[in-house]
């Protein structure tokens, strides 16, 4: 009887651990993956702080922050670098644009200033100045040095003070005027006559390179050459002779 018993326990305890080992088998299957057992370590201060699990390198997020203010960035090639702003070619170059075009001076218009010498010179005839010859006035070549004749003093017109009377220099007291039309040479004697024919008004022509002598008591009249003779004749003053005035010879 003590045989068949031992074999019954012997088979009882087979089937237990075959049950068991079952059992564990199957947990296992059903329980989650062991995770690291969280362990700490002293360090200062109370309570313990835990150690952080080790993480695979694949596991590791990567920053995508910016980089910190004071790290310092590679090197940019010369050529590709940006100039500092103080030595920025564009700050410091100059445009140069179009030459600025300078108009010449425009010259003061010519004209006859009361107590002045002046010669009258044809702006047409280079050379050719008035003058008095056998008490006629004349247009002629005059000479350096040859023509005091052909020098007049600039008087307040002798009857209208906003033009002008012509005094010869050589011949002083004697004035040019206008007798029968034409120009003359005579002594002032004093006649409100004598002072009209005496009295020319300066008339700027020429945008201002030049005059016309306008009669003051023949406003339509101005003096013209006629060959070498000087007449006062009907026209406007742009026809009428233009005269320049210039130093005395």
């Amino acid at each position: 009887m003590t045989r068949p018993r031992l074999v019954l326990a012997a088979a009882l305890c087979l089937a237990c651990a075959a049950t068991a080992a079952t059992a564990v088998l199957l947990d296992a299957a059903q329980s989650p993956e062991p995770v690291a057992a969280e362990f700490t370590h002293p360090v200062a201060g109370w309570p313990p702080q835990p150690v952080p699990p080790v993480l695979d390198s694949a596991d590791v997020p990567v920053s995508v922050l910016p980089s910190p203010t004071g790290t310092t960035l590679p090197d940019v090639p010369a050529e590709d670098a940006p100039s500092p702003p103080g030595n920025s070619p564009t700050a410091t170059r100059t445009t140069a644009g179009p030459p600025a075009t300078t108009r010449p001076a425009t010259p003061a218009p010519v004209s006859l200033t009361v107590g002045s010498t002046v010669g009258l010179e044809a702006a047409d005839r280079s050379g050719h100045r008035v003058r008095h010859r056998d008490y006629r006035g004349r247009l002629e070549p005059i000479r350096r040095g040859g023509g005091p004749d052909a020098a007049f003093r600039v008087r307040s017109g002798l009857a209208d003070n906003g033009c002008v009377s012509l005094e010869s220099v050589n011949f002083p007291g004697y004035y040019l005027r206008h007798r029968n039309f034409e120009i003359r040479l005579d002594r002032n004697d004093g006649s409100a006559l004598f002072r009209q024919d005496s009295t020319f008004c300066a008339v700027t022509i020429r945008q201002g390179a030049a005059l016309a002598l306008r009669s003051e008591n023949y406003p339509d009249h101005h003096v013209a050459a006629d060959g070498e003779w000087l007449k006062i004749v009907r026209t406007s003053a742009s026809r009428a002779t233009a005269f320049v005035p210039r130093a005395p010879l």
